[in-house]
């Protein structure tokens, strides 16, 4: 009895795992295609408070890393075993991007969207402006330091991933493939915004404009079949 419980409760983690895999799915398609409100000056960014779109894809951003993080760890019980250097590694850069990509969003959307841009907007003195205009200049540098972990524990996470996948047979060393890619392209974000290298610039704009919108979708799709699919 106690065996026939264990396996079923490892049965709904894998479909947990599964359908976190197409949720994420819709999430970096509701990311990467739902337009960006304009806010071209200060004044104009401190309003976003009001606009539904913009606080809606803080809270997708939010949601974002712990649906794809879960359907992660399904990959992680089901190849573990095989590839333990590449899942044990790669579980911890993802958990890296996961966490910090998560912070970010929770200091977008509490300190600085219901404490300091209403703080600037209702504040009655210049200093008190002063004071709130000085966080919210903050919130930036602080959010990119933060941008800086996500892209570097995504990138290494996905490409050692890619490297356990690649090592299977059939249809999973597209996946490995894809998340190879992935992987690579992350990295090579980081090193032309952190690193100096500039000559990035080109083919990492290209591969975000007209790969990566429509393959990273793809893939946790195939991944969610893949966890979905797996033999009890």
């Amino acid at each position: 009895m106690e065996n026939i419980m264990k396996k079923d409760n490892y049965r709904h983690f894998l479909k947990l795992a599964a359908i976190c895999s197409f949720l994420g799915a819709l999430t970096t398609a509701l990311l990467i295609f739902l337009p960006n409100p304009a806010a071209d000056d200060f004044e104009s960014r401190t309003l976003l408070i009001n606009n539904d779109l913009y606080l809606t894809k803080l809270w997708i951003l939010f949601i974002h890393p712990q649906v794809n993080m879960l359907a992660s760890l399904g990959i992680a019980y089901l190849l573990l075993r095989k590839y333990p250097l590449q899942i044990i590694a790669g579980t911890l850069f993802l958990l890296v991007w996961a966490f910090t990509e998560m912070s970010q969003q929770a200091l977008l959307i509490d300190a600085l969207n219901q404490i300091w841009r209403p703080g600037y907007i209702d504040a009655e003195s210049e200093v008190s402006k002063n004071m709130f205009m000085t966080l919210i200049e903050a919130a930036g540098g602080i959010s990119d330091s933060k941008y800086f972990l996500v892209i570097y524990g995504f990138g290494i996470g996905s490409f050692l991933y890619g490297l356990a996948f690649i090592r299977q047979n059939g249809w999973e060393r597209w996946i490995g493939a894809a998340l190879l890619f992935i992987g690579l392209l992350s990295l090579s974000s980081f090193a032309r915004y952190y690193l100096g290298m500039s000559f990035l610039n080109t083919p990492v704009n290209w591969s975000y404009t007209w790969i990566y919108p429509y393959l990273q979708p793809l893939v946790r799709v195939a991944i969610g079949i893949w966890i979905w699919r797996q033999p009890d």
